[in-house]
């Protein structure tokens, strides 16, 4: 309901303005029309009436300007002079019923504004209700009566009433401008955890289809690999005998398994398939990310640089991530830190340092160990703890080429 009259305020308050005018509108014209009093007041007096119901159009689509427009026309009603009735009563013209229009302008600029603007509204409010209550303090002086009461009653009663409506009005409007907030607040925070779980589920999910991709190239992969490579040598090693052939026949279905095998590779790999996993190559964006963090990072590169293995490639990065996003979590962001890629003739070795404490004792179990597991896959190792001294350092090796299998004799 509240988002609909969000969708349409033009078009419900001009509805609410009708509303309004039926019973207040009417009654006050038909009054103004019956007086005796000059034309040119009762014209002004219409005037100021018609400004009334008209602010409540544009109330909520411009509510300072509408309060503003309505507090002018109170005041030119609360200006004139006293109307007269043919029944030969007098009364001043902020006493038509139109004028209680106003009130909704009041609760509504309050309920659209924040604290400190709704206070002057308040402010503007009680100026008026100021200049009503001047107006009106003695019957005798606009040709009323305060009937049998006494007129010190009279006062008290008419200046507790305006002003209590004038503050009643007041916190409506902010009660009404709370709930506004808390409910968008609510949505928000619904928006966010939606958010959050679908980001959870994707995240597990990409992460499944890494474990898998990785499984399936470090092991699959590669006893293909191996299965073919065995399969051609026993071929090549005897051309001419009888069971070439079949050599031949098991390097080809080998070969067509490895290419049904990269495509899978490429359906399990994150996102759908469409982004690439990363590599060392791809460390230049990670390192400014933590460099942007306050970390100093130094990075050395010794040795000559060589082509990876994608799976080697992926898990080099993925701990260099890992190793430097415990740099920033455990040693600080004012941390200086310091990444080696030490590129020896059989392995990479990478070594990060930094002079924080480290990671607690419970959490490093946890880190290093997926750190391990992932290492282990491609046959590499890694070794993690407190520096002589001060800082912590983590060193992890991966080798260049492929596990060997086991012997036959083994």
């Amino acid at each position: 309901m509240d988002s609909f009259l969000d969708r349409h305020q033009v078009s419900t308050d001009a509805l609410l303005a009708v509303l309004l005018f039926l019973p207040l509108g009417l009654v006050s014209l038909s009054l103004l029309r019956a007086s005796d009093s000059p034309l040119p007041l009762r014209l002004l007096a219409g005037l100021g009436l018609l400004v009334l119901h008209g602010c409540v159009v544009p109330r909520r689509l411009r509510p300072l300007v509408a309060y503003g427009l309505a507090a002018a026309a109170m005041l030119l009603l609360v200006a004139l002079p006293p109307l007269h009735d043919p029944g030969g009563a007098y009364y001043p013209a902020v006493l038509l019923p139109s004028t209680l229009v106003f009130g909704l302008l009041l609760y509504t600029v309050c309920g659209r504004l924040d604290l400190l603007p709704s206070l002057a509204c308040l402010g503007v409010a009680l100026t008026g209700v100021a200049l009503v209550l001047a107006r009106l303090w003695n019957p005798a002086s606009w040709g009323g009566s305060s009937g049998s009461y006494e007129l010190v009653a009279w006062r008290i009663g008419l200046s507790v009433g305006l002003v209590a409506a004038a503050a009643c009005l007041w916190s409506l409007g902010r009660l009404s401008r709370i709930r506004v907030l808390f409910l968008s607040e609510l949505r928000a925070k619904a928006e966010r955890a939606e958010a959050d779980r679908t980001r959870e589920r994707q995240e597990a999910a990409r992460a499944e289809r890494d474990r898998i991709s990785r499984e399936m190239h470090d092991v699959v992969s590669h006893s293909l690999a191996v299965m073919v490579s065995q399969a051609e040598g026993g071929r090549l090693s005897d051309p001419g005998s009888p069971g070439a052939d079949v050599f031949a026949t098991i390097a080809g279905v080998g070969r067509e398994a490895l290419r049904d095998m990269r495509g899978l590779l490429g359906v399990l790999r994150a996102d759908g398939g469409t982004t690439p996993q990363p590599g060392l190559g791809d460390l230049s964006d990670l390192l400014d990310q933590v460099r942007d963090t306050g970390v100093r990072l130094a990075v050395q590169e010794v040795g000559d640089a060589r082509p990876l293995r994608p799976a080697v490639d992926l898990t080099a990065y993925r701990v260099i991530q890992e190793g430097l996003t415990n740099v920033i979590k455990h040693a600080g962001a004012t941390a200086a830190a310091g990444m080696t890629l030490a590129w020896r003739a059989d392995r990479l070795h990478i070594t990060i340092t930094n002079d924080g404490a480290g990671p607690p004792a419970g959490e490093a179990g946890v880190g290093l160990t997926g750190m391990r597991e992932r290492l282990s896959m491609v046959g590499g190792t890694l070794e993690a703890g407190r520096r002589s001294g001060a800082g912590f350092e983590l060193s992890a090796t991966l080798p260049y080429e492929p596990r060997s299998l086991p012997s036959s004799g083994s």
